[in-house]
């Protein structure tokens, strides 16, 4: 049995029907239940609440005593500077993106199975710092460090941690990050489509614990920036260059879909 947040999302979808075709049975959590479907439960749940959360935790366990895998998919993201951010979109992004992983991992731990796999979806925005979007930054790189102590935590029971860092992935929430004035360095390199995403995420689930970035490069020129301030500033303007004919390219290829 798998739990999958953002199952609704671009990402979520194409995990779940991957999941699907290999004989998973799907728990799904989404603010309206949704549409039945063979082998998939719907319960509404609230990530923003906390005893949403608590509530929709306590009817997976009636379902399913046992759980094999959960996937921290769900991610919401509000482009703002710092000073222009409005309270509730600072909640909103701390609790979706940060608060709702922990606390519904807290909940369902115990019904975690020995070899069991929980599985955060996070962004190269854990690793690198996303100017115009500092909370949602700020949350993935909590997560980041939530997943790296649980892992620690969790090796004496079998149970695998993951997080999946991914480059930018054309969903409709990558769209209304641009829309709303989102990073130019998404597009660096061409969004991936979802399914790639969620072909990862399915064979990180039968894998040992392990942080997955896209490419090699993304992992240590990431890691390298983190350790030198300068070399960040240094890359910054050539990547907006780059980030900007990436963008290009997108809308005319999108355009013309």
């Amino acid at each position: 049995m798998a739990v999958v947040t953002g199952a609704t999302g671009g990402i979520g979808q194409a995990l779940v029907r991957r999941m699907l075709g290999c004989g998973y049975r799907v728990v799904i959590l989404s603010r309206q239940v949704q549409a039945d479907m063979p082998g998939v439960t719907s319960i509404a749940c609230d990530l923003t609440d906390m005893d949403s959360i608590r509530t929709a935790a306590e009817t997976i366990l009636t379902h399913a005593p046992q759980l094999d895998v959960i996937v921290h998919c769900a991610g919401i993201i509000t482009p703002r500077a710092v000073g222009e951010m409005g309270t509730q979109e600072i909640a909103d992004q701390i609790a979706v993106d940060l608060a709702a992983p922990i606390e519904l991992t807290n909940t369902l731990l115990p019904a975690m199975r020995r070899g069991g796999h929980i599985v955060f979806v996070n962004s190269m925005a854990a690793v690198f710092p996303l100017a115009g979007s500092s909370v949602y930054t700020a949350a993935k790189f909590g997560l980041r460090g939530f997943a790296r102590a649980l892992e620690q935590e969790l090796r004496p029971r079998r149970i695998q941690v993951s997080s999946i860092y991914p480059a930018s992935v054309n969903t409709p929430m990558l769209r209304r990050e641009m829309d709303a004035g989102g990073s130019i360095y998404n597009f660096i390199d061409q969004p991936q489509e979802p399914d790639v995403t969620a072909q990862r995420i399915l064979e990180c689930c039968e894998r040992n614990s392990r942080e997955i970035f896209s490419s090699v490069f993304d992992k240590l020129f990431t890691h390298a920036c983190l350790a030198s301030q300068g070399l960040l500033n240094l890359s910054l303007p050539v990547m907006k260059i780059l980030g900007r004919m990436g963008y290009r390219t997108y809308k005319r290829r999108t355009s013309r879909m």
